[in-house]
């Protein structure tokens, strides 16, 4: 089992195939759905972290920079860049805790070692399996996607729970 962490930019041919098959095999869009997505939402500095077995590619993160703004008493704190956490997905056959808790672990390790927050959308089932790894819900009426809606619950990493109480409300851009 190996791991690496890759850059959009870095990627060849056959891990991006790899990696859109995989994708599909969970999500199924499609082949050409996922390369639709992949190219829209893939920027060149982005990192793709991967499991390898034999060489292929059995699990997948995606993790990109980009913007939020918070506020307070209803103006604009800041704007800082955060960690979009996307695509947590497992080869049917490596589909257990072990391999998952090994590709989270490894995520939340980038995501404190960049210094910045992560944000993600996951389903109602998975929150508890977030939580194990220290997200946090967030209420919905305490932030916005932007540029993408979902019905998904919103949970958020590296922010401390004391400035979580000080904060109004997030503004998350799921594209810049």
């Amino acid at each position: 089992m190996i791991f690496q962490s890759i850059k959009t930019s870095k990627l060849d041919k056959l891990q991006i195939n790899q990696i859109l098959k995989l994708k599909n095999s969970y999500w199924n869009y499609g082949y050409k759905s996922q390369l639709q997505w992949f190219k829209k939402n893939a920027y060149q500095n982005d990192l793709h972290n991967l499991i390898l077995v034999n060489n292929e590619i059995i699990g997948y993160t995606f993790l990109a920079n980009r913007n939020y703004e918070t506020f307070k008493s209803n103006k604009i704190k800041k704007k800082e860049l955060y960690i979009l956490f996307s695509s947590l997905i497992l080869s049917k056959k490596f589909r257990n805790f072990f391999y998952a808790s090994k590709l989270m672990i490894s995520n939340n390790r980038i995501i404190l070692k960049k210094k910045k927050i992560s944000f993600l959308y996951c389903d109602r089932n998975k929150v508890n399996f977030y939580r194990f790894f220290g997200w946090i819900d967030l209420k919905k009426s305490l932030f916005n996607v932007i540029d993408h809606k979902s019905n998904q619950v919103g949970m958020i990493y590296n922010f401390k729970k004391n400035n979580l109480a000080k904060t109004k409300y997030f503004n998350f851009y799921y594209h810049s």
